[in-house]
């Protein structure tokens, strides 16, 4: 597949605005410059379009937004994505860019997803995905194109992420759960094979549970998908325990309205014969006949703060800093806690 302008300015190593001078023939290059570009121009079997040859630094005036799903199918009746959109699409519009919104659904091909993110003209890149592995992160990041992760933590690389405190949200969670007299608290993961918030949520939930010196026997730890029905199926765990928990810290709301449904179903109410914990605040929660506590993510703090760094970023890309931003997040308590039964 041949090569993209950002793809030659990496190769390279240029900015992509050298790349369109030299496409332009601008006298005002080094010749030792030029000839990098035209060298990597013929390795990477690049084919200038009108649009690489007028391509400069920020003169697009865009922002790509990439959306990633690990399920097959783009579905922005998700509130996480939706939400997020709008914070994003706020930012910009304050600062007079364009949005533009790039979505690959399922498991891909990472040479794919990079082809399809950097053929598109942009001043920045806003990465919300957390499914990507630290390698492809890396080679976005490698391209020359300012870019910022949200919803994802990546504290080893040098890549600018603004997410969610999710192992202070554990803690929150688990404090409230202890101050109610719990001591048997079961937790459901989201998938820990691919996502850092996932990894995070459940290190917070062994750190606080650490903390107050309350042990983890087997089985107290499910792993769900971020799905309704993967809540149903660890729910039903639980209840096959010779000594269930007496409460549940769910890392989603979805999966905690699955155990909820299921644990209400084999005779258990909610809030007094089990406790129930969510995480993210979605409008399901407040609707009858669920009344959840859950974790609230201030996801418009998230995407306008990510989108102010990226736009910081694009203007001021000289001896930039990395950022890593952790935004608080808000234990909103409802009727499914309750003081634990002896």
């Amino acid at each position: 597949m041949p090569g993209t302008i950002y793809d030659v300015a990496s190769k390279a190593g240029v900015s992509i605005s050298t790349v369109s001078r030299v496409l332009n023939k601008n006298p005002n290059v080094l010749e030792d410059t030029r000839q990098k570009v035209l060298l990597a121009i013929a390795e990477l079997d690049f084919k200038p379009s009108s649009l690489a040859r007028g391509l400069v630094a920020k003169q697009s005036n865009l922002i790509q937004v990439l959306f990633s799903w690990y399920e097959k199918k783009c579905d922005f009746r998700n509130y996480w994505y939706v939400s997020i959109l709008n914070g994003v699409n706020e930012a910009v519009q304050e600062k007079g860019y364009g949005l533009l919104v790039n979505t690959v659904a399922g498991i891909f091909d990472p040479e794919a997803i990079h082809e399809r993110v950097f053929r598109n003209a942009m001043d920045g890149i806003l990465v919300i995905s957390p499914y990507l592995k630290e390698k492809e992160l890396l080679k976005m990041a490698d391209s020359r194109v300012p870019m910022v992760l949200i919803g994802h933590r990546v504290p080893d690389l040098p890549i600018d992420t603004v997410d969610s405190d999710n192992v202070g949200a554990a803690h929150q969670v688990i404090d409230h759960l202890t101050s109610l007299g719990h001591t048997k608290i079961g937790f459901i993961s989201g998938p820990l094979d691919y996502n850092s918030d996932s990894k995070d949520r459940l290190a917070g939930y062994k750190e606080a549970m650490k903390k107050h010196g309350l042990l983890i026997p087997e089985g107290y730890i499910q792993e769900g998908r971020f799905s309704r029905e993967s809540g149903v199926i660890a729910a039903e765990k639980f209840l096959a325990l010779a000594d269930r928990p007496t409460a549940i810290f769910s890392s989603d709301d979805l999966m905690a309205l699955g155990a909820w449904d299921t644990f209400e179903k084999s005779g258990l109410k909610i809030g007094k014969d089990i406790s129930l914990v969510g995480f993210d605040d979605i409008p399901e929660v407040t609707q009858e006949p669920y009344s959840l506590t859950t974790i609230r993510q201030d996801f418009h703090l998230i995407s306008m703060e990510g989108t102010k760094i990226l736009l910081t970023k694009i203007k001021n890309p000289e001896n930039w800093e990395t950022r890593k931003v952790l935004v608080p997040v808000q234990l909103n308590i409802r009727r499914s806690t309750g003081p634990a039964r002896s």
